[in-house]
Formats: structure tokens, C-alpha cells, sequence
């Protein structure tokens, strides 16, 4: 028994965001064993099926995310190939909205959302470094 609670307090808990909104969602998620911190967009379908575009993120570029979501810059984009695949990455703000866009899916999510996505990268880069 006490050997199971040292085990469970060694693990990295996963983080797991979505935003979701009738056609399209956001989500942020920290996979633990791999230590990584990913993004994605999701299109849904008329038939009701979600279709994702997702892409790994580095520290520093979560960073560049976050310093959108405190107004300190407008946009960022990245551009990533992984197994002959590539991902174009936009974010950028227009007003109170903050749009992300992976190829051809977009989501964009309200201040309300932000504070909360600002919160989960902030927890992914810190978990990456102190867990």
C-alpha cells in the first residue's frame, strides 16, 4: 500500500485543455512521458465528426503564445516538419480575440478562455522543467 502511494506521487500529472466551440475547438495538453507540450485544432464535420490538426511545441514557443495572451505582441507563427509531414502555425489577436490556426483549421476563443490557456501553458513549461 505504501509502495502504490509513492508510485502515484512520482507521476506527472497530464494536462488536458479543450475549448470547444459548435464547429471548431482548441486544445493545449502536456503528455508526461514524453514530456511535451502539444496544440491543436479541431473542425468538425456535418456529419459530426471531429477532425484534428495538432502539432508538438517547443518551451519557447509556448513562451511566444503566452506573451500574446498578456498583450505584450500581436502574432507569432511556426512552421514544423515531423516524419515528412509538415504544420503551419499562426496565432495571432484581433481585438479581444485571439485566433490560432494550424494549416486549415482555426479556432478563435474569448478573454475568458485565454486566461485559462495562458494558465495551462504557463503549468506545461513549468511541469517540463520541475517534475
Amino acid at each position: 500500500m505504501e509502495e502504490n502511494k509513492k508510485t502515484e506521487q512520482n507521476q506527472r500529472p497530464a494536462i488536458d485543455r479543450c475549448f470547444f466551440g459548435q464547429k471548431s475547438a482548441l486544445k493545449a495538453q502536456y503528455n508526461k512521458e514524453s514530456r511535451s507540450i502539444y496544440i491543436g485544432v479541431g473542425k468538425k464535420s456535418d456529419d459530426d465528426k471531429w477532425s484534428w490538426n495538432n502539432a508538438k511545441i517547443k518551451d519557447t514557443e509556448a513562451a511566444e503564445i503566452i506573451r500574446i495572451l498578456q498583450g505584450q505582441t500581436d502574432s507569432v507563427s511556426f512552421f514544423h516538419t515531423f516524419n515528412g509531414s509538415s504544420r503551419k502555425i499562426w496565432i495571432n489577436r484581433k481585438e479581444e480575440q485571439l485566433f490560432v490556426k494550424i494549416d486549415d483549421n482555426s479556432k478563435g476563443i474569448n478573454l475568458g478562455e485565454q486566461e485559462v490557456l495562458k494558465i495551462v501553458l504557463l503549468e506545461a513549461i513549468r511541469l517540463q522543467f520541475f517534475s
